[in-house]
C-alpha cells in the first residue's frame, strides 16, 4: 500500500470519529458511536466472508445492509423514538433490504466483478490487507458518514408532528419517497427490459425522463432523508452541527455523478443508439443538460 495511505486512513477514521462523537465530545451517550463502531464491525464481517469466497466485489451486495444496520443500532441506543424515528428508520430498513437483496440474487455466484478482479492482480501478495483498508474499511467509513444525517435525526429528535417543522419534515419524506419510487420502479423497467432478451437500450419509461433513474432516486432519497432534519430544532444538536452533515447527500450525490454514473455510460455507449439517446435524455436529473 502506498505510505502516504497509512496517513490518510487513519486520519478519515479520526474525522468520522469525531463526526459521531458529535466533535469529540460524547464518547458513548449522546452519540453516534456505538452505530459508527457496528458499521465497521459489519463491514468486517462481509471482508471476512469474502476473503473465504475470494471475492472482494461481494462488498458491494451488502452496502445497502449497511444502512440498515447503523439505522438499527442507532434505534437501540435511542432512549424514547418518536414516531418520526420509527418513520425513518422503516423506511431505511426497507430500502436497504431491496437493494442489498436485489444486488445479491443478480450477482451472487458470478466470477468477481472486473475491477476488484484488477485490484487483486494489482496488490498482489498483499492484496488482503490492502483490501481490508482500501475496500472494506473505506466503505465502512463512507456507509456511516451517509447515513449519519439520517441516525442523527433518528437518535435526537424529539418531533410530534406540530409547528411549523411539520411541513419541512413531510417535504423531506415525500421527496424520499419521490426518489424510492424512481429507484424501484426503475430497477423493475429494467429487469423486465433485460429479460425480454432484447439487445439495446432501455429508452422507455422513467429511462426516458433520465438515463439512470435509480441513481437519481437514490440521490432525491438522501436529500429527502436529510431535509427531515428539520425534526431537531428545538432538539439537543446545535444547527450548526447538522448543518455541517449536509456531507451525507453530497458525498452521495458525488459518488453517483463523478464515479457509478460515468463507469456505467462507459459499458452504455457500446449499444447502438447511444449518441442519440444522450442527445434526448438527460443524465441523471430530469431537467438537466442533455448529453
Amino acid at each position: 500500500m502506498n505510505a502516504k495511505r497509512y496517513v490518510i486512513y487513519p486520519i478519515l477514521g479520526v474525522l468520522t470519529f469525531g463526526l459521531a462523537s458529535r466533535g469529540f465530545r460524547f464518547f458513548w451517550e449522546d452519540s453516534l458511536v456505538l452505530p459508527f463502531m457496528i458499521t465497521l464491525m459489519f463491514f468486517t464481517i462481509i471482508f471476512v466472508i469474502a476473503q473465504i469466497v475470494k471475492d472482494n466485489s461481494i462488498v458491494d451486495m451488502f452496502w445497502g445492509s449497511g444502512f440498515v444496520i447503523g439505522s438499527l443500532s442507532t434505534l437501540f441506543i435511542t432512549p424514547s423514538p418518536t414516531p418520526l424515528s420509527l418513520i425513518l428508520v422503516a423506511f431505511i430498513v426497507l430500502w436497504g433490504v431491496r437493494l442489498s437483496w436485489r444486488l445479491i440474487k443478480r450477482n451472487w455466484g458470478k466470477p468477481e466483478d472486473f475491477r476488484y478482479a484488477q485490484w487483486r492482480q494489482e496488490w498482489g501478495d498483499k492484496v488482503v490487507i490492502t483490501a481490508f483498508f482500501r475496500v472494506f474499511m473505506i466503505q465502512g467509513i463512507i456507509n456511516f458518514i451517509v447515513g449519519s444525517a439520517s441516525y442523527t435525526v433518528i437518535r435526537f429528535n424529539t418531533f410530534t408532528f406540530e409547528g411549523w417543522p411539520t411541513v419541512f419534515v413531510i417535504s423531506g419524506l415525500l421527496i424520499a419517497f419521490t426518489g424510492l419510487f424512481f429507484e424501484v420502479v426503475g430497477d423493475e423497467q429494467l429487469r423486465r427490459h433485460i429479460q425480454s432478451g432484447k439487445k439495446q437500450l432501455m429508452k422507455s419509461g422513467l429511462w426516458k425522463l433520465t438515463r439512470h433513474p435509480n441513481y437519481f432516486g437514490e440521490i432525491l432519497i438522501w436529500a429527502g432523508l436529510y431535509v427531515t432534519g428539520f425534526a431537531l430544532i428545538g432538539s439537543q444538536i446545535h444547527i450548526i452541527f447538522y448543518g455541517s452533515l449536509i456531507v451525507s447527500p453530497l458525498i452521495m450525490s458525488a459518488v453517483l455523478i463523478k464515479i457509478s454514473t460515468p463507469l456505467l455510460e462507459k459499458h452504455m455507449a457500446k449499444y447502438e443508439g447511444w449518441e442519440a439517446y444522450t442527445k434526448q435524455t438527460p443524465m441523471i436529473f430530469p431537467w438537466g443538460k442533455k448529453a
